[in-house]
């Protein structure tokens, strides 16, 4: 019973990322859907952040949730421009809160990862992979 249980969490992880892959041309194509300026969306960027920055994230048209590869939970979401972004950015919290090209990477409640710590935050090397994958959605658009 122990074998079978790793065997369907990749098959449902497999048939998950295949769906979000075949979803993202269609998104990208279809105009009214995006939602971050310049072909940016939740889709182009998450099957990024997935297959090439090792993350781990369940993306939308609008927004992702997921986990980096330090095992730090956030959601990204996405706006039409960087000045809504940054509007939106402003009204969080600055500890938990960071920006990037038109969107807003939310990291709170994670846990601290030892006794007496500060919560758990997203490093700027995965600030930088999100950011990479950002700018391979608009160069592809």
């Amino acid at each position: 019973m122990k074998t079978l249980s790793p065997v369907i969490l990749l098959a449902v992880l497999a048939a998950l990322l295949a769906g979000c892959g075949g979803g993202g041309s269609s998104s990208s194509s279809s105009g009214g859907t995006t939602t971050g300026g310049a072909g940016v969306n939740g889709i182009s960027v998450g099957n990024c952040l997935n297959e090439d920055e090792n993350f781990l994230v369940q993306p939308s048209d609008t927004q992702l949730d997921g986990q980096s590869p330090a095992g730090v939970s956030f959601t990204l979401t996405f706006f039409k421009t960087d000045a809504a972004a940054k509007a939106a950015a402003a009204k969080k919290n600055p500890k938990f809160t960071a920006l990037v090209p038109l969107g807003v990477v939310d990291f709170k409640g994670n846990p601290s990862p030892f006794a007496g710590a500060p919560p758990a935050k997203i490093s700027n090397v995965e600030l930088a992979a999100i950011k990479r994958c950002i700018e391979k959605a608009k160069s592809a658009s």
